[in-house]
């Protein structure tokens, strides 16, 4: 009982829950003790290790220099440049080559003029907060095996590293998120980083590593949801800006705006439909794309069937764990596939009512109870969550 109740707290912050009460919460990052171990990041010859201390301190720098522009100041480029290449460039190309390419070629179409620096400003800054978004799963998968070994130290370090990861990059896009779509309480994505982090150091200090895989999905689904929302939610204001005469170099600069953010998520939703994922590339892509040719509808549902398709699948392997009683397993999957449920909220409410959306999630949340009982019956619950969602796919 107690572990269900634990779960319900999460399925609660991740927004598959009613509110209870109307308490607002705050999205303090978790308390933790800092360790003065912090993760290395490997990097290309000639260029020295950087701590990771080190790359949420350059990207700080970056990101206030960058933001100059938004004041009508002059971003010394010079400057971002340097931080760059001597302090992240040799974690980004090594972690995601791709990404250090899009960087580099913005970086360098400034420099020639051949890129408007509002453009570029943007892809250098949703290019490194990618960049640490796919550090993040790396260093899940760190903590992840040390917990297994029962190495609490090792755990505790590299999910320390994590919450600084969360403070610094994802925890403020995600507030953003949360102002844009007027996500509050159980819906706010910053609250669901942060219980999940929460309950990822809870299921260290009990050395459980059940536990501490289905909060891991909670803090890293969490993050992919306001990347996603992020990339997403530019499709509409391009559609919007384009209808309301603005600027073409404005549009283009949400454009890379989106590109940005789609590159944290691009290979997780290609598992989903490469081909659905490829045309969302060609459509942040302002040198392929015009912005009036980018139509908000259109992006949504290529969104939504790269991720339906996911969430079959999750269906699928938990169906597999549970003839096999692989319950653990099972609750993973489980909890994979209704974070996954839970970004889709808006296109949910938006494509198939509010009605059903509420349905759909309710059905999400008493699916994961039968699952975490072991109960095969939990097929039938599924079937009806993958059926309602046939339409978006």
């Amino acid at each position: 009982m107690k572990k269900r109740l634990k779960v319900a707290s999460l399925f609660m912050t991740a927004g598959l829950l009613a509110a209870c009460g109307n308490s607002e919460e705050t999205t303090t990052a978790p308390k933790k003790e800092k360790t003065e171990q912090t993760s290395e990041t490997k990097t290309n010859a000639g260029i020295a290790a950087t701590t990771l201390k080190d790359e949420l301190t350059i990207f700080s720098s970056i990101k206030a220099e960058l933001d100059k522009a938004k004041e009508g100041q002059a971003i010394d480029w010079k400057m971002v440049q340097t931080s760059y290449d001597s302090k992240l460039k040799g974690g980004v190309t090594t972690a995601a080559p791709e990404i250090d390419e899009v960087i580099s070629s913005a970086l360098a179409g400034v420099e020639s003029k051949d890129l408007d620096e509002n453009v570029a400003r943007q892809l250098v800054d949703k290019g490194i907060q990618s960049y640490f978004y796919k550090l993040q799963k790396s260093t899940q998968a760190t903590a992840e095996e040390a917990v297994k070994a029962g190495k609490t130290d090792e755990a505790t370090a590299a999910l320390s590293d994590i919450q600084d990861m969360s403070e610094t990059v994802f925890i403020p896009t995600a507030e953003k998120r949360d102002a844009s779509y007027g996500f509050k309480n159980e819906d706010s994505i910053g609250q669901a980083i942060n219980s999940g982090l929460t309950a990822q150091e809870e299921a260290i200090t009990a050395k459980n590593i059940a536990d501490f895989n289905v909060a891991k999905q909670l803090t890293d689904k969490s993050i992919y949801r306001s990347f996603y929302l992020a990339a997403l939610g530019y499709a509409q204001k391009i559609e919007d800006g384009v209808k309301a005469g603005t600027d073409e170099k404005e549009l283009q600069m949400e454009q890379a705006e989106g590109y940005g953010f789609l590159l944290a998520i691009e290979e997780s939703l290609a598992g989903g439909d490469e081909e659905a994922v490829a045309t969302l590339k060609e459509r942040y892509d302002f040198s392929k794309t015009k912005p009036a040719d980018v139509k908000f509808k259109e992006i949504e549902s290529l969104f939504a069937k790269a991720l339906t398709e996911k969430i079959d699948g999750y269906h699928e392997e938990t169906q597999e764990a549970l003839e096999k009683k692989d319950i653990d397993t099972a609750r993973v999957e489980a909890m994979e596939a209704n974070m996954f449920v839970i970004a889709m909220k808006p296109t949910l409410e938006n494509r198939l009512g509010k009605e059903t959306a509420q349905t759909v999630l309710a059905d999400a949340s008493a699916w994961y109870a039968l699952v975490e009982k072991g109960d095969l019956k939990a097929e039938k619950t599924g079937d009806q969550i993958t059926d309602a969602l046939e339409p978006l796919n």
